[in-house]
């Protein structure tokens, strides 16, 4: 089982931010990506933090922070929207493998969110991603800017908000300051990932 020194969700939050510095300063540092660090994840994994972000190719968590192999457990739907089964990974993350932080990664050109607000008709099980898009639209229309964008912020506080009150296992670390969960926003211009909430203030 790899070794890792107990880092608070704060600390790992920071951590991630720095990252993501270096990646939009163009100076990455690519760790925990050789033969060594692959053979040490054998038997087990500690990652630092848990990504749900959304599928679009452009934002790739691990790049975006400048991480390695066995860095970050990344779950990735369109939208960034939580379900059953992304609740689920979640709390087999922060439970089992005592992952401090979550992190509900929006992002700017969200195509979800665009077809939504613009009115297609989304088809098949693609149609199971409308209703919370829609909230998150309706939070967002008197606000000044892009209407896409503010809602792409929206919808991830408002994930990270039902991830931080979800009951029994998150909830609780939570309330006992065991796991942080935060709302970010990716911006596809400039690389940079800005912070729009945490589990203290949501």
């Amino acid at each position: 089982m790899p070794t890792r020194n107990h880092m608070t969700g704060q600390k790992v939050l920071e951590k991630l931010l720095e990252g993501n510095k270096r990646f939009v300063d163009g100076t990455m540092e690519h760790p925990n990506n050789s033969e060594e660090a692959r053979k040490g994840l054998i038997t087990g994994q500690e990652p630092y933090a848990v990504v749900l972000a959304c599928a679009d190719s452009r934002l790739p968590p691990v790049d975006i922070f400048d991480q390695g192999l066995g860095d970050l457990f990344v779950i990735r739907v369109a939208g960034n929207l939580l379900n059953d089964h992304v609740l689920g990974s979640i709390e087999y993350a922060v439970s089992h493998l005592h992952t401090p932080l979550v992190m509900v990664m929006g992002h700017t050109y969200c195509g979800a969110i665009t077809a939504v607000a613009q009115g297609v008709k989304l088809s098949g099980h693609m149609s199971t991603l409308s209703p919370k898009i829609d909230i998150a639209l309706k939070r967002a229309q008197k606000q000044e800017g892009d209407l896409v964008d503010n809602a792409a912020k929206e919808l991830a506080l408002l994930t990270a908000a039902s991830i931080a009150r979800s009951e029994p296992i998150i909830g609780d670390l939570v309330n006992e300051g065991k796991v942080l969960v935060v709302a970010s926003y990716y911006d596809l211009d400039s690389g940079r990932v800005s912070v729009l909430s945490s589990s203290q203030c949501v």
